[in-house]
């Protein structure tokens, strides 16, 4: 507060009239009855009064705009965290989407191999399954002949048998023969032999002398 309000206000408050209170007693001595002196010391106290007022007014002021301004600093500071978590979190937010789409690009990628691979083993399941029916086939035919040809091959030695039989026995037969001939000409020619031997030692005995 000037100099000018100061005095404004304390003049006004010596012409102010004294205010009465509705109800109540009358003060003993009327304010128009105090001296100037104690007028101006009242004026003066009242003017202190207000000073300090003023002051403590202006300290409150200070006060606030310093809350203010450090609030304002704070707010600063807390939208600017606020737009470097939302610029953070959009680049978080295109990292991951970089991150999901270069992801999923390659997850398509090993997919579209894999499924490449199973047609891939499929048809050569397929090739040799085949291969196995072709192979089994051939086998049962092979197995089909062999036996065939263990059968056939039976037969033929039961057929041998039954010749190699007849033509052993044919043998037997002959050689049978064979042996009852040379067995009846040997006794013959025994015979023929003894009565020789007979001839000869009676001749032999007629040579030799009597006694």
């Amino acid at each position: 507060v000037n100099n000018c309000t100061c005095t404004s206000y304390y003049t006004a408050l010596i012409r102010m009239p004294p205010k009465k209170k509705g109800g109540k007693a009358k003060k003993k001595e009327d304010d128009n009855e105090l001296s100037m002196d104690e007028q101006y010391k009242r004026a003066a106290q009242e003017v202190s009064g207000l000073k300090e007022q003023l002051v403590e007014k202006k300290e409150n002021a200070r006060r606030s705009q310093v809350s203010e301004g450090m609030m304002k600093e704070r707010m600063i500071a807390t939208q600017q965290v606020v737009e470097e978590e939302r610029v953070s979190k959009k680049e978080i937010s295109y990292d991951l989407t970089r991150q999901y789409k270069t992801m999923q690009t390659g997850l398509e990628g090993k997919i579209e191999a894999l499924e490449a691979q199973v047609k891939r083993l499929q048809t050569n399941l397929e090739e040799t399954k085949q291969e196995l029916a072709q192979v089994t086939a051939e086998k049962e035919r092979l197995e089909k002949e062999k036996e065939e040809e263990i059968v056939a091959l039976n037969n033929k030695l039961h057929v041998m048998d039954k010749s190699y039989e007849g033509i052993i026995q044919d043998v037997l037969d002959v050689l049978s023969n064979k042996v009852e001939a040379a067995r009846s000409q040997w006794d013959a020619d025994s015979r023929e032999m003894e009565l020789s031997i007979q001839q000869v030692l009676l001749e032999f005995g007629k040579g030799l002398p009597h006694t």
